[in-house]
């Protein structure tokens, strides 16, 4: 999905929470992704990113360092939000909105009941750390 914010993007505040709901046609909520963000050491004209993954994946997992080589297969969902901040600092979330939105079948809720093991969908949020903000061109 890409949802396009215009020329001048969508001021918000330097820290927050950011949701963006996914409906189908109908009208139906599909995903409801809940962000949360904190930009206050944002330099002026400046840009960076978070990405927000959604995965499908064993509950017996604690946390994303023990993640296996193939927890790429468990992603269901993925949002990318871009941020740029003006010259004066204040901050906008810029260009577009993107989503990604996986409806895999080999691994879904009626196979894992079959396994001993148990599922749950997580998400973790991401962003760049080395640079944390990249300058504006």
């Amino acid at each position: 999905g890409h949802i396009n914010l215009g020329k001048k993007g969508y001021h918000v505040p330097r820290c927050g929470t950011i949701q963006v709901t996914l409906f189908n046609p109908l009208g139906t909520v599909i995903k409801m992704f809940v962000v949360m963000y904190d930009l206050t050491d944002m330099p002026a004209n400046s840009q960076t990113f978070l990405r927000q993954r959604t995965l499908y994946m064993p509950a017996f997992i604690s946390n994303t360092a023990s993640l296996p080589d193939n927890a790429q297969k468990w992603l269901r969902y993925l949002v990318h939000l871009r941020f740029s901040s003006s010259k004066s600092g204040r901050i906008h979330l810029h260009s577009d909105i993107r989503m990604i939105i996986f409806r895999k079948s080999d691994l879904d809720t009626a196979t894992a009941h079959g396994m001993d093991m148990s599922y749950e969908l997580r998400s973790f949020t991401h962003g760049p750390t080395n640079p944390k903000f990249s300058s504006r061109k």
